[in-house]
């Protein structure tokens, strides 16, 4: 069955939409599943991070390339046309019985420059905005093209040539084709044993949160979870059977919120970075978060996050004559210095956060400050937080995650998730200040490695979900 898909220069192709994540793209498959058959996911499992992430729909002639960091949809190349039926503004310019050549190209989308010649593939590239076209000549007429400004629109034999293939970016350029990221990407702030921030919410999220305060800040989960079930409580002191907390999962966020079934506040939070080589890729948008390390500057997360909290209170107005790179936190422990971090006023405000990204108050570090992000790896997490101890290991069987074990570290308010590539697949965060305070060795210094594995295995309870990922079709490494 052929797929049917319109094409819009520099934005779709169908229902695929450039600066997309990945998640989404695959749910549109999955929801196609009856059109499309088969599906590669190809991907460098040592290093995620060094090469496009590619969804191959091998039956139906498309892929969709992502940005490895982003995970956002940014060329989609049509790579056998013969296997698709495509128009533009609604009228049909390929489809089965019809491969669409130069003069329908030329006829179909107006006028272009001069494009450029592949002398070694004799290809010829067909240029628009947001859109090439390429055209296989043959060897008997390349040299005509080698360093013509003429098109080929019609051989010395008569004929015209086939599409051969169809790419779609953003830009002018298709080698260099602009990152598209929407506008709700969301960069989260986060301050261990304090909170969250969301930067385009402008909104805070602590451990006393209640169930409301996060439907109020963040609107609907995209799935209310309860756990059935505690794989770790062998390693705690925890007997008997008790009343299990319940999750607010924030796909789209890449976040799940663990509640306190008790007191219906907010006992973790978990934080995703979706890397194809983690048993639960593709079930969440990429969270791009920021963790503030006090190993350097002690209780540097409590000074920021306090001065944001001031700030969204009103307790702290903000100067109007405040610039982007002006920063605002006095050091406590210098009186000429200051933290780094930054706000950004638009005068456009507008109270409903839910319904509302812009960037009025907008607070983001300055590239002074240390923090970890998602696409750094293990070795480089332990220069910003300090040396770890031993892990957790955690393994489901070679049937059900073909990627091997990941493995969990503690430090005090956070669990980070290291996959076998060294790099993170999820970060757990808690309140740890009540056990660092009935601490007799109490340690001012945020970063306490010396966690065991009790310590860290009563703080994954709930963590894992027990989700199975949905992708129909094949996997490729």
């Amino acid at each position: 069955m052929f797929l049917k898909l319109e094409l819009v220069p520099g934005k779709s192709l169908g229902d695929f939409i450039l600066g997309m994540s990945i998640s989404e793209a695959l749910n549109i498959v999955k929801h196609n599943n009856v059109q499309i058959n088969t599906v590669q996911i190809i991907f460098n499992d040592n290093d995620p991070l060094s090469l496009d992430i590619v969804i191959k729909l091998v039956d139906d002639g498309v892929l969709l390339r992502f940005e490895p960091k982003s995970q956002r949809l940014k060329v989609i190349e049509i790579f056998d046309v013969k296997k698709l039926s495509l128009s533009y503004r609604g009228s049909i310019f390929n489809q089965e019985d019809h491969t669409a050549t130069f003069v329908d190209i030329y006829s179909k989308f107006g006028p272009s420059y001069p494009g450029d010649f592949n002398l070694e593939k004799s290809i010829y590239h067909l240029h628009y905005p947001g859109l090439s076209f390429s055209f296989r000549i043959p060897t008997a007429f390349k040299s005509l093209y080698q360093s013509s400004t003429e098109l080929p629109v019609e051989l010395p034999d008569g004929s015209t040539p086939l599409v051969e293939k169809i790419f779609v970016y953003s830009g002018l350029q298709m080698k260099t084709p602009l990152p598209v990221i929407p506008i709700h990407n969301e960069e989260i702030l986060v301050c261990p044993n304090e909170g969250v921030y969301f930067s385009k919410r402008n909104c805070i999220l602590t451990f006393n949160s209640t169930t409301q305060d996060v439907l109020s800040e963040l609107g609907p989960p995209s799935k209310i979870y309860h756990k059935e079930e505690d794989n770790m409580k062998i390693h705690t002191n925890i007997e008997g059977s008790v009343a299990q907390d319940y999750f607010y999962n924030y796909f789209h966020f890449g976040i799940d919120i663990l509640f306190d079934i008790k007191k219906n506040t907010i006992k973790k939070f978990i934080l995703h970075t979706n890397f194809p080589t983690h048993y639960e890729f593709n079930l969440y948008t990429k969270c791009s978060f920021k963790i503030i390390s006090d190993l350097q500057t002690p209780n540097s997360s409590s000074i920021i996050f306090n001065t944001i909290k001031r700030h969204l209170s009103g307790k702290q107005p903000i100067n109007n004559n405040l610039t982007i790179n002006q920063s605002i936190i006095p050091q406590q422990n210098e009186s000429n210095s200051i933290l780094p971090l930054d706000s950004a006023n638009n005068n456009n405000h507008n109270t409903n956060s839910n319904n509302n990204y812009n960037n009025y108050n907008e607070f983001h570090l300055e590239t002074d400050i240390n923090y970890v992000h998602p696409d750094q790896k293990w070795e480089d997490v332990q220069k910003i937080f300090g040396k770890c101890g031993k892990p957790v290991v955690n393994n489901r069987g070679s049937v059900s995650n073909p990627f091997g074990s990941t493995y969990f570290y503690g430090y005090s308010g956070i669990i980070f998730e290291i996959m076998k590539n060294n790099y993170i697949a999820s970060v757990c965060l808690f309140n740890d200040i009540e056990s660092k305070n009935n601490n007799n060795n109490n340690n001012n210094n945020f970063n306490n490695n010396n966690y065991n594995m009790a310590d860290i295995s009563n703080n994954l309870n709930n963590m894992n979900m027990n989700y199975q990922p949905q992708i129909k079709g094949n996997q490729k490494q």
